[in-house]
């Protein structure tokens, strides 16, 4: 073999070897929906209208309302089957009065509580624990900030680049838009859906952020999840 093929060679199982460890995998958002113009009550008025098979109202307000029906219509999604057993985070900004701002907020389905790191929290990171029983998951849906006001959302600092771990090894890096919206990824199939495999975990942890304009806390509102094997 000549040293030029033997170079190609080397270099080739450099790059299959970090594929396989997760090290190239870089993921963009694979949709992107803004926040719904309309407070919750607004849309809680407006959902319960569309069940009872009566028009809208404010239709120039509603937008996509995808977030909301994710978040609080109590409709079918990977959530009928799927569950996650725990949620843990590394570190996170101390109780404010009435607020905590714990890693489990991130998990709780409400967009106006949030997981905060205590300063810029590179290098923090949320841990999702899964049951093997679990129904796969291949796609990961992030509202990255403090995304209940845009005043908040810009103070706060936001996500840049996450890691994403799969049973504690590299996965993958998701890259999220500096925008107020719910960003959703595709990564692939994860999981057993099987009883007799034991409890596996998805890491997320902070790269890089996007600073906000008062505080250096980095914010996640939510990071949750859809998948297969539930319908």
């Amino acid at each position: 073999m000549s040293m030029k093929n033997t170079i190609i060679t080397a270099l080739l199982a450099i790059v299959v070897t970090a594929t396989a460890q997760g090290q190239k995998r870089v993921l963009q958002p694979t949709s992107i929906t803004p926040m719904p113009k309309m407070t919750v009550a607004e849309w809680e008025k407006y959902d319960a209208m569309v069940d009872m098979d009566k028009p809208p109202i404010d239709l120039s307000k509603i937008g996509d309302v995808s977030i909301y029906e994710d978040l609080y219509s109590g409709r079918c999604s990977w959530y009928c089957g799927g569950e996650v057993k725990s949620v843990t985070a590394s570190n996170c900004l101390p109780p404010i009065q009435s607020f905590n701002y714990e890693g489990k907020n991130a998990h709780d389905f409400n967009h106006e509580s949030v997981w905060a790191t205590k300063g810029k929290g590179v290098g923090e990171s949320l841990t999702y624990t899964f049951e093997g029983k679990c129904p796969r998951i291949t796609t990961v849906k992030i509202l990255n900030g403090h995304v209940k006001t845009e005043k908040a959302w810009r103070a706060n600092s936001r996500v840049k680049k996450l890691r994403m771990y799969y049973n504690g090894k590299p996965y993958a890096i998701l890259n999220l838009q500096d925008s107020r919206t719910l960003q959703c990824f595709d990564v692939g199939i994860l999981g057993y859906n099987n009883s007799a495999k034991p409890d596996w975990t998805l890491r997320f942890e902070i790269l890089e952020v996007y600073p906000g304009t008062t505080y250096d806390d980095t914010v996640i509102a939510e990071l949750y999840f859809s998948g297969i094997d539930v319908h």
